[in-house]
This record gives C-alpha cells, structure tokens and sequence, in this order.
C-alpha cells in the first residue's frame, strides 16, 4: 500500500538522537521493517504506534505525521489550558449580541491598560 506520505520527522527526530530503527522498533514494540516502511511512506502507523512512537520520542503526534514542524506536546490538560476552555465555553454559550458586547469590553479594557 504506497501512500506517498513519509514521515520524514520521525526520521529526523530518530537519528537527532542517534538511535537506530532497530533500537526503536524493540522499544515500541513493533518490527524494525515497520519503523522502516513509516519513513520510506509505504506504511502509516495506526493510532496505537503512533501513540507509542510520540510517548518514546516525546513530541506530537502532528510533528510525527510532518502535520507541524514543532515538535513539543501540547499539554492541554494544564491549569491555564482548563480555565482558557471554560472562558471560551462561556463565550460560545453567550447570544450574538452578547458576544459583540463582550468583544467591545475586552477591547475597552485592553485598551485602558495602555
């Protein structure tokens, strides 16, 4: 099954720590050939490798698929990341009139702070 899409993030990120396919391979679990056909673009990880590759190099997922070219997790489970969500819920909840309403009072304060 050739699929034209090589994951060329998880071979750079493999050799940036000089690790071989084989040493990845037996760390997540799966055949060095598999990590090869994951680079080469022949074979695309299910969600569970892809899980297991983004644990073991501890980057995203989306750097793994060249989705991003950052290669840091996006921890959205955080204290500012719960309370940002419950802000943007509230603004989802809100009329449209309300949201307008909102968006002019952020803007005034944002602006009297200046």
């Amino acid at each position: 099954m050739a699929n034209n899409f090589k994951m060329n993030n998880l071979k750079e990120i493999r050799e940036k720590k000089n690790l071989t396919q084989v040493r990845v391979s037996i760390d997540v679990e799966v055949s060095q050939e598999l990590i090869s056909q994951y680079e080469r673009g022949t074979s695309l990880p299910t969600i569970p490798n892809l899980i297991k590759l983004s644990n073991f190099f501890n980057c995203s997922t989306d750097y793994l698929l060249g989705l991003t070219n950052n290669p840091n997790k996006i921890d959205i489970l955080d204290k500012k990341g719960l309370e940002n969500q419950d802000i943007i819920e509230k603004y989802n909840s809100l009329s449209s009139e309300n949201k307008k309403n909102m968006v002019s009072y952020l803007e005034y304060l944002c602006n009297k702070n200046k």
